[in-house]
């Protein structure tokens, strides 16, 4: 029989088997407290001696630099007018072959296409001809001499052929000055060949071929242009400089050009030209910059950002390389050494770009250890950490 003292102490051993368990209840706040501890190190990245040396990291102290004064523009890439060649014809024929296309290369006298023209060919017989009297008018004038040295002949006779042969003389420079206007050389216009009426239209100067107006068998007029040639070891950079920064910008300034089609690439150059016309609209003169362009990377109808340096007074600041930049969450970021050796990730604000270094406006402090090489290894790592707390 169960009497109230029995269940007293019934009652008291099942509270006494449940405090354990109540206990344990009670301690699982630490856990949570750990998890609040891993998130507070989700901007810190922990790695090996080993695993930094195989992410190849790099470091540099950061300290600050002189940061030279520029003025931005974007920019058009155009041919350099002052190398572009135009080819037309300087007489009317019918195309016989096309040497080249869009994309050739050339050189000062490579032949491009070649003509047939009836006005040619008459004008070279013409000369030709002019050319054999010529001749019988000179040796007129010998046989002349040969007389009137013996008394077989009068003076007279003599005056009228050196008259003949002045007259031919002139008739051949003549015909010899129109054929050379045509474009023929020396050479094509004293040769003797079974096809006068034949010429070849020839490149005035280096270059590629960037357009061609001419097609086999098609007859073309006098004056009409069949080829543009461009030298492209040059181009010119084209921009707009406000009014209020033109006492700023001197001819011969250094200016370096960026382009989307080469990021983190600066290509330099000088100015050229600064306008001396303001456009009365946006108050802006135009300015030309002559850009060496080598291996023909930079193409007319690019669009460029300009950085014209104006020389004037230098201000301190951070500046780093473009490649210890990464975005994080859509962020520009780098990250920092930790005295305790870990990588912290600081969020920057950014500046001008200077030749693959970047000016940091705010996120680091001279004499901070910025990871210059190795960086995206650790925003992978960071990441991984980040999904991992999720």
């Amino acid at each position: 029989m169960w009497n109230k003292k029995n269940l007293f102490r019934l009652g008291l051993a099942a509270m006494l088997l449940l405090l354990p368990a109540c206990g344990d209840k009670g301690e699982a706040k630490p856990e949570k407290k750990e998890a609040g501890k891993a998130e507070g190190h989700k901007d810190r990245v922990v790695l090996s001696p080993e695993a930094t040396k195989n992410a190849g990291i790099k470091v540099i102290t950061l300290k600050a630099e002189s940061l030279p004064e520029t003025i931005r523009a974007t920019a058009g890439i155009v041919h350099n007018q002052d190398r572009l060649l135009h080819v037309t014809l300087r007489i009317r024929g019918r195309v016989v072959e096309v040497y080249v296309t869009v994309g050739s290369e050339v050189k000062g006298g490579s032949s491009m296409a070649l003509l047939d023209s009836t006005e040619l060919g008459e004008a070279k017989a013409d000369y030709l001809k002019a050319k054999t009297l010529l001749d019988l008018a000179r040796a007129n004038v010998e046989r002349e001499k040969r007389l009137y040295e013996q008394k077989i002949a009068a003076q007279k006779d003599l005056q009228v052929a050196q008259a003949e042969e002045r007259r031919a003389e002139a008739e051949v420079n003549a015909l010899h000055e129109k054929l050379r206007l045509y474009g023929l050389s020396e050479t094509e216009i004293t040769k003797t060949d079974s096809s006068p009426s034949r010429y070849a239209v020839v490149s005035p100067g280096p270059g590629v071929v960037v357009e061609k107006e001419i097609t086999k068998g098609e007859v073309i007029e006098q004056g009409k242009k069949v080829f543009t040639v461009s030298d492209l070891s040059t181009v010119w950079v084209l921009l707009n400089i406000y009014e209020k920064d033109l006492a700023q910008v001197k001819k011969g300034a250094s200016v370096k050009i960026q382009t989307e089609s080469y990021p983190g690439e600066i290509f330099a150059g000088k100015v050229a030209y600064v306008g001396d016309v303001l456009d009365p609209q946006n108050r802006t003169a135009p300015l030309r910059v002559e850009v060496p362009n080598p291996s023909r990377r930079l193409k007319p109808g690019m669009f460029a950002t300009a950085e014209v340096v104006t020389g004037g007074a230098s201000a301190k600041g951070i500046v780093i390389p473009s490649s210890a930049i990464q975005k994080i969450e859509g962020k520009p970021a780098a990250f920092v050494r930790q005295s305790d050796g870990s990588f912290a990730r600081k969020e920057l604000q950014l500046g001008k770009e200077m030749s693959g270094k970047v000016e940091v406006k705010s996120g680091l402090t001279e004499g901070e250890q910025v990871v210059t090489e190795g960086s995206f290894t650790l925003k992978s790592e960071l990441l991984k950490e980040t999904l991992a707390e999720d």
